[in-house]
């Protein structure tokens, strides 16, 4: 029985190469010539996002003199000292390291995620399952909201937070990130739309209350798109520049410590140690990036979640 398989599985594959090698006999030769000039520019984009990543790495890893001299050679003395240097140099204005900036932007990115999550998931199935006077004014606010330029809001916003005493705190930037409504609500709102309200109706009949509906069956169901949604939003609280910058000056997160420690360096021409630095920052998303876009991928389609 199993040599049957094995025999089938290595027809299929044969006959699949032989489709493949008919597919390739038939192409003209305009065909031919198309595909050679999307690989060439795809190359060519390929290496413009490859060379500046190697490019920070390898000068990273050079004395100041060195990268003055030879600056797209290879080093000629590996040495982590710019390293060392970056994680022990302060900003000249608030005094912050980067490990403190690190806790920083771990407290404003991780508290603002699990807010945002919270925040878009009740509002997305409460929009989706229920009925109540005013539901499509509600939504029809939502999508004007996305047109709306987030600069021309920034002034009411800061007299807002000024307001209520929240200038230039930690719950400044979370209170920004606890809204339930944007994109994240429309595309949770197409999802929970999606789902069979038969699992509701079943819980309904043994008593359970609408928020334990929406903890013990609701959230584990949406379970792959609150993950890539988490994700998404985790990645772009971190890189966030503005909100932290203008709502919370005197701690700064990694991204507003960053353009601080790069302009102080560039003025005393330090710039194997702003490379460094740089590597310090991006080490963390990418981690996240790397270990989660599989899941990203599996999750998301063009135009709404998959379950």
């Amino acid at each position: 029985m199993i040599k049957t398989k094995v025999h089938k599985s290595k027809k299929i594959f044969v006959h699949r190469r032989e489709d493949e090698n008919d597919s390739r006999e038939m192409r003209t030769v305009p065909q031919r010539v198309a595909i050679c000039i999307a690989l060439v520019v795809f190359l060519i984009y390929a290496v413009t996002l490859i060379y500046p990543f190697f490019y920070i790495v390898m000068n990273a890893f050079k004395r100041t003199s060195e990268f003055t001299s030879n600056f797209n050679g290879l080093p000629q003395t590996w040495t982590f000292e710019n390293f060392i240097s970056a994680i022990r140099y302060r900003t000249p204005t608030t005094r912050f390291s980067i490990p403190e900036m690190f806790l920083v932007s771990v407290m404003l990115s991780f508290g603002g995620t699990i807010l945002t999550v919270l925040s878009s998931s009740m509002a997305a199935y409460t929009m989706a399952k229920y009925n109540f006077r005013g539901k499509e004014i509600i939504y029809s606010i939502v999508i004007f909201s996305l047109i709306v330029p987030i600069v021309g809001t920034l002034p009411a916003t800061l007299q807002l937070l000024r307001t209520l005493g929240f200038y230039n705190t930690p719950v400044a930037v979370l209170f920004l990130s606890s809204g339930g409504f944007g994109m994240n609500f429309l595309l949770l709102y197409s999802f929970f739309k999606g789902l069979s309200w038969g699992y509701a109706e079943a819980a309904y009949i043994d008593g359970a209350s609408d928020f334990q509906i929406f903890i013990r069956i609701m959230i584990p169901l949406a379970k792959g798109p609150l993950t890539a949604i988490a994700i998404i939003t985790l990645i772009g609280l971190w890189n966030d520049y503005t909100n932290p910058a203008l709502f919370l000056p005197s701690m700064p997160s990694l991204a507003v410590g960053m353009q601080q420690i790069i302009e102080d360096l560039t003025n005393k021409h330090e710039y194997p140690q702003i490379f460094a630095s740089v590597i310090i920052a991006l080490i963390p998303v990418l981690a996240i990036y790397i270990g989660f876009s599989k899941t990203i991928m599996v999750n998301t389609t063009v135009g709404g979640l998959k379950g």
